[in-house]
């Protein structure tokens, strides 16, 4: 039923990973005037959380006003029924595509209907930017652009290449990224990698020429691609640009990469982004309507189109340094921002939505910098880059800003979060744990030297295990009827999960004396509705300070239980919802205390009149 509408424009800022805490604290030292005028406005209030407390789960509650069993997204990885394997949930393939018809590549993740499916549906437009989960897009009346979850041109996540003359240890982090060069007379010949072809008998990655001359002065290198020829100083990041493969007879593959040069000597040492999705000429369909995407570049020029596109693994495996990640994100931040001016200009009534991710990142990477009981904390190091989480909050609130100088009284501001922040000081390696209480059964001892466990659950023993665990927190039972090679009953399921949930709560990290779970939920106590069945039985929500184990997501079980993070990635969210709520702030009054995060589309569709049936959020006017 559609009632009279209380506004004609609803526009929502959507801002990953803010903090209510880092907000809070910053506004009270004055250092975010626009986030304090809108709190007084307005309102402004902690958000509560998906459970788990991941970005994939988060986004799809708000878009559809809903829990994970109505939208189907449990975990950012899940495992493949039909073998156990671990798939990511934030793009899906379609293997019945037979034909690579381009418009059939992939298949949508998030079920059910989000907001601007309804408005769009109602006549009201809509504009939806870089919202995650959202690809492949629904082909319907909104306008909308895919955030997390749209892969390269290779179908994947996004992998650099790393090209250097040094002699690189097969041990080294990141090796299968590495292209090993030779330098002659001062050029480098070498290939970039794309999308898999077939060939006769196997699949290999077509291949691009590159050739790549050092300049007299070894200030920089010029790059030649296709007879296009692109300038490449020392430590600056390049200009896009573009690169084609032959994927077949008459048939060509367009991508767009960007480089990044450490240095021509002794070794040669240069970054190369993913090579990602070209907007002029778009392998894959990550618009509605799909041309979209053309008419956005058309605008912009070129621009990353990858769903996480700040590459925090090129950190990590020390490929970047810290100035050349924080100049990246800058430079992501630059492109989305002209991207929401250009299109926020040319809005007149409807839905307008835009989502900023960086800031996420950012808080993965520099959290050691304002923990210092971190492990990796190191003093000179935070006062080099504790700035720069604060940083980020401060750009936010210029962008804030800007987009309240638009508002008027026929319009509704709706700036939030999907979850908070928190360190990640220790890694829980949930399957080590599942076999040292007998739930779980190797084939071999796992050896003190194996870091990774056996990833893919390569040493179980399927026949003898009762659990297992995939994904940042999920455990499953290993079901009769519904696992490849189940041996639980359906009738002592109950009972399995209780031992588990009862054993599992009481974990101790004795080492550093603190408990590491802080609640154990089954599932069809959080869940409801139609993607139920595909939920994992127990979500696991972690203390304060700890988190499952990368090791853990993809099925391996190290020596270990606990061990120190010592990776980069220092801060994280996937803790108990209780400890990681987001922001919520409005240019209007909400009607009650405790908003959820499921509130907020109801609340866009009640902006229109709209009802919210089915939806489980209220509206907060």
């Amino acid at each position: 039923m559609i009632k009279k509408s209380k506004y004609n424009k609803v526009i929502l800022l959507g801002m990953d990973g803010l903090d209510p805490g880092i907000l809070s604290g910053l506004m009270e030292r004055g250092e975010l005037p626009n986030f304090s005028k809108l709190s007084r406005s307005g309102s402004f209030s902690s958000l509560a959380t998906s459970n788990p407390a991941q970005s994939p789960v988060a986004w799809a509650s708000i878009a559809t006003g809903s829990n994970p069993g109505y939208h189907g997204i449990f975990d950012f990885i899940g495992r493949r029924v039909a073998d156990y394997m671990p798939e990511l949930t934030i793009m899906k393939a379609n293997h019945k595509n037979m034909f690579g018809k381009r418009e059939l590549m992939f298949l949508p993740v998030m079920h059910g209907d989000a907001f601007w499916d309804i408005t769009s549906a109602n006549g009201i437009p809509s504009t939806v930017l870089k919202w995650p989960v959202t690809f492949q897009p629904k082909q319907n009346k909104a306008r909308l652009y895919a955030g997390l979850g749209v892969p390269d041109i290779k179908g994947g996540l996004g992998k650099y290449s790393f090209y250097t003359s040094r002699q690189v240890s097969k041990d080294e982090e990141g090796i299968e990224k590495v292209i090993k060069v030779t330098v002659t007379d001062n050029k480098i010949k070498t290939n970039i990698n794309g999308p898999q072809v077939a060939k006769l008998s196997s699949r290999e990655d077509a291949k691009t020429e590159m050739t790549i001359s050092i300049l007299p002065d070894r200030s920089g290198i010029e790059i030649e691609i296709d007879g296009n020829k692109i300038s490449v100083k020392s430590r600056v990041w390049s200009e896009w640009a573009e690169v084609k493969f032959k994927v077949g007879l008459m048939k060509t593959a367009s991508g767009i990469v960007k480089f990044y040069l450490n240095r021509t000597a002794p070794h040669f040492e240069l970054y190369m982004s993913a090579v990602q999705i070209n907007p002029k000429d778009p392998a894959f369909v990550i618009t509605s309507p799909d041309e979209y995407i053309r008419s956005l570049a058309a605008d912009l020029g070129f621009f990353y189109t990858l769903g996480m596109s700040e590459d925090t693994k090129a950190l990590e495996d020390g490929r970047i340094d810290e100035e050349a990640f924080i100049t990246m994100c800058d430079e992501i931040i630059d492109e989305q921002e002209e991207m929401l001016w250009s299109e926020l200009a040319k809005f007149r009534e409807g839905v307008f939505a835009f989502a900023f991710f960086t800031t996420d990142r950012i808080q993965h990477i520099f959290w050691s910098t304002i923990d210092p009981e971190h492990p990796l904390y190191d003093e000179a190091y935070a006062k080099k880059y504790s700035h720069v989480i604060d940083d980020y909050y401060r750009r936010m609130d210029r962008i804030l800003g800007k987009i309240m100088e638009k508002l008027d009284e026929d319009t509704a501001f709706i700036a939030f979060s999907d979850h908070g922040f928190s360190t990640f000081r220790r890694v829980v390696h949930l399957n080590s744990w599942l076999v040292e209480n007998g739930f779980m059964k190797l084939k071999q001892k796992v050896s003190v030297d194996d870091k990774e466990g056996g990833p893919l659950f390569q040493h179980v023993d399927w026949k003898n295990t009762k659990a297992f665990s995939v994904g940042f927190g999920s455990i499953y039972l290993n079901m009769k009827g519904r696992e490849k090679q189940g041996i639980v009953d359906p009738g002592e399921a109950d009972s399995i999960i209780g031992m588990i949930s009862d054993k599992l709560f009481n974990l101790a990290d004795e080492e550093k004396g603190r408990r590491a779970i802080k609640n154990i939920y089954r599932s069809r106590d959080i869940y409801s509705g139609g993607q139920l069945n595909n939920a994992p039985d127990i979500v696991v929500g972690f203390e304060d300070g700890y988190r499952a184990s990368w090791q853990t997501a993809i099925g391996g079980a190290p020596h270990n239980i606990f061990d120190d993070n010592l990776k980069k990635w220092s801060g994280d969210h996937i803790v108990d919802p209780s400890i990681v709520p987001g922001i919520l702030l409005t240019n209007f009054t909400v009607n009650h205390g405790t908003p959820s995060q499921m509130d907020i589309a109801p609340t866009v569709l009640a902006c229109f009149g709209l009802a919210s049936d089915g939806m489980e959020g209220k509206s907060l006017i």
